[in-house]
């Protein structure tokens, strides 16, 4: 699983690369725009289920309770598995990082900020499976529950801008209530759409404040999601 996701990546980002060169105009530019939206793309879906199936396996096959039979902690034990596959995220997310810089670099400054964002990106996802792979005993449940939360953080921006309008419903009532559960939603849920953005490789950063939205996140929502985690697990009985 481990190489597959790596070719999966790689493959992923040279398709979008050919696909980019047959662009009339602006070729340089879509060419890294497609290939990062690519590899971003395959890198999270992988890890998801790269996650998800290990933790499920060592579930059936026990592992886990050997695991705790040993001198160690469930807080450790959950807190090895997060800087684990933590490990197994940089090597991916450092093999896209060296795919884009091989095609081409527009914008220095801005790669460096989307390469960064991309890794935090990749850690928060990692949280993400394994707070749902230790929760969900299902395999199939805890990859479509992941990939549903991060495809619901991805599009938080566009629920936030639904907000800005008065048009959804015909009740003018109803659109309230509607509009205060988005931003409810927005508020607790971790804002993924201000992660790796394409037009950083382009045209580079446009306020100080992007590298701080994403930074202040990830150190919000990883050690909220690794409690979370070490929460429900102690519940457990084995």
């Amino acid at each position: 699983m481990f190489w597959v996701l790596l070719v999966g990546i790689l493959a992923a980002g040279v398709i979008a690369h050919m696909l980019g060169t047959t662009a009339p105009v602006n070729t340089r530019e879509l060419t890294v725009s497609y290939s990062s939206n690519a590899a971003r793309i395959m890198i999270v879906t992988g890890l998801i289920i790269f996650v998800c199936s290990h933790l499920h396996n060592a579930f059936h096959t026990h592992e886990i309770d050997v695991f705790l039979s040993r001198p160690i902690t469930r807080t450790k034990l959950i807190l090895s598995y997060w800087v684990g596959f933590a490990y197994v995220a940089l090597i991916h997310a450092s093999a896209v990082i060296v795919l884009l810089a091989w095609q081409d670099v527009v914008n220095w400054k801005g790669f460096i900020l989307w390469s960064v964002s991309l890794l935090l990106e990749c850690w928060l996802v990692v949280a993400i499976a394994l707070f749902s792979a230790f929760t969900l005993r299902s395999n199939v449940a805890a990859v479509l529950a992941s990939m549903g939360f991060y495809i619901l953080a991805r599009m938080m921006i566009f629920f936030i801008a639904a907000t800005r309008t008065a048009f959804l419903f015909e009740n003018q009532w109803l659109n309230n209530i509607v509009i205060y559960i988005l931003k409810g939603v927005s508020i607790i849920m971790p804002r993924l759409d201000f992660f790796a953005h394409d037009e950083w490789l382009i045209s580079g950063a446009k306020h100080a404040a992007d590298l701080e939205v994403f930074v202040i996140q990830t150190v919000i929502f990883i050690p909220l999601l690794i409690l979370a985690t070490m929460a429900d697990f102690n519940k457990k009985q084995f």
